[in-house]
Formats: C-alpha cells, structure tokens, sequence
C-alpha cells in the first residue's frame, strides 16, 4: 500500500463496507461559526469560553451527544445559528434558535427548556444535510466535500450546511441528513440528485448507506441488510426489536411497519478483514472488521402484556 494513497482510496479500493460505520447519537448541537476551522475547530475558535463550558456540559448532561460546527456561504454574520436536534427512531425533531450572539446560548437554558417542554416553541420543520468540509482534519474532507456542498447549497427544500467532523473521513464526502440521522458517505456529484430524491421521498439511498445514528453498529448493520433484502427503503418502514449478540454471529430482530411479522437478520463479523488506511495522516495501515449477511428469518413478535 503506497503511503501516498488517500485514505479515501485505500477504503475505496479494498472493498470497505460503508454499512454499520455510524457512531450512536441521539442528541445535536449543531453551532454556526463562520470563522477558520482548525483540527480541533472548537478549542480554537473565537467563541467565548463560557460558551465553550456550556456546550461541553450539554454533551456531558445528554448521552449519545454530539457537537458540530456549521457555517454556510448564505450566513447572516449578524445573527448566530444554533440547533438542538432530537434524532430518534420514529419522531426526530428539529429545534432551531436565532441568537443575536455567542453569548445568549448559556442564557438560553436549553436543559430546562427540554425538561419543562417549552423547547417546542422553537420547533423547527427545516430539513439540514450536514456535509463534512472538514479539510483541516483530514484533507479527504475538504476535497470530496466541497464540491458537493457547492453542488447542493441553494437547494429550495433543503437546509445545506458545511460541517466539521462526522466520522470516518474515509468515506469522503460524508452527509448527515437531519433530523433524522441518516448518514451517507462516498458521496460525490455524480450519486448526490439520487440520494437527495429518495430522501425527499423519506426513503433510503442504499448504494451510499451508512447507517442512521438512532441505532448500535450491530442493528445498523441488520438494518441495511435487511432493506436491501426485502427492498424496503423507507426511512420508517422498519423498527428495532431486540439484538442477539453472539460473539461470531450477530441477530438484530425488527418489525415491519403495517404489518404482523418481524424479520430476524442474521450477520457473520470477521475480524481483520481487511487492512486499510483510516487516515490520510496514517504511516501504516489499520486491521478492520467486516459484517456479511447470514440469513433472514421472519417470526410473529410477541404480544405486548396489558398493564394490570
């Protein structure tokens, strides 16, 4: 493996599945700050410290949190852009807040507003694809990134976002569809109008899947075998049911929307499959897993028990 190659190729060519590669997030703070992105883009940013502090304690107070940095070539530089997004399985929630500056958002309260449910004032029905352009973290990013930003900025339906960081700059460019959670990765301008008709259409573009971030590797992985096994593409059609992990073989069982039957998806993980390099910065290249389809078995979920 020639240490000039990209990380992006070196995935690429080996073969790596993109399925199952999404880390479990349930909570966004998605923050607008249109300055420099350095590798660590919050550290280094001009954003007041006890703001900094703030946001820190939001991902220490929810689990399965994440923070990104966003800025757009449409920005408003008066006005500062802040989200708070719920990605669950079935009703993901958007919640957006135009803040006059950095300062408000301690002011904001955002815990208390989500306990006492007045955060529903701020419900938001806008559609955000997260697209990574973080070149100073990786140069994958930046180069596979960009041109699908500026491919998709302007787009009527949708809120199109540059981003920091999501993971896995290998699979260059990343998107995030939000609030949902959908991720896609290996996105370039020639796949971009397919993925975003199908997620118009609240369906799931299989050929560039990662997974979405409401579940665990294992169920990710179950998930996308089996759509593409009974060609459900429907971002709600299915839902998570249990999970049987047995160290070599994995079963994730799910439900089938509008209908009384469950499908068990059985995978085989093997270890070491493939080596590759994760980073364009790595000298030497990493032993990764890989997930293959055993089989499906359908069954009839069990009743739920009345409470008494």
């Amino acid at each position: 493996m020639s240490n000039t190659q990209s990380c992006r190729d070196s995935s690429s060519n080996a073969g790596e599945h993109l399925y199952g590669t999404v880390p479990r997030i349930e909570h966004w703070f998605l923050l607008e700050y249109g300055g420099n992105w350095s590798s660590d883009a919050l550290k280094d940013s001009t954003v007041p410290q006890e703001v900094k502090s703030e946001l820190t304690s939001l991902l220490t107070e929810f689990p399965d949190s994440r923070l990104q940095l966003i800025k757009s070539d449409d920005s408003d530089s008066s006005t500062v852009c802040f989200y708070y997004i719920n990605s669950t399985e079935f009703e993901p929630k958007t919640y957006k807040f135009i803040l006059s500056s950095y300062e408000d958002i301690p002011k904001l309260g955002l815990s208390g507003l989500i306990e006492n449910g007045e955060i529903e004032d701020s419900l938001s029905d806008e559609k955000l694809a997260l697209i990574c352009t973080h070149g100073s973290y990786d140069k994958c990013c930046g180069k596979y990134g960009v041109p699908v930003y500026n491919e998709l900025k302007g787009n009527e339906k949708l809120v199109v976002w540059k981003t920091t960081h999501v993971g896995s700059h290998r699979f260059s460019a990343n998107m995030v569809m939000l609030p949902e959670g959908v991720y896609y990765g290996r996105v370039s301008t020639d796949n971009l109008n397919e993925i975003i008709k199908s997620h118009l259409r609240e369906e799931i573009y299989l050929d560039c899947f990662r997974g979405r971030c409401c579940y665990n590797q294992n169920a990710q992985v179950s998930d996308f075998f089996l759509r593409k096994e009974l060609k459900k593409y429907g971002i709600y059609d299915i839902r998570w049911e249990f999970e049987n992990d047995r160290d070599v073989n994995i079963a994730v069982g799910f439900y089938l929307e509008g209908k009384n039957v469950g499908c068990s998806v059985n995978s085989a993980v093997f270890n070491n499959a493939i080596k590759i390099k994760t980073s364009c910065l790595d000298e030497k290249p990493t032993s990764i897993h890989q997930f293959y389809f055993y089989s499906l078995i359908p069954y009839v979920p069990k009743k739920e028990e009345k409470e008494p």
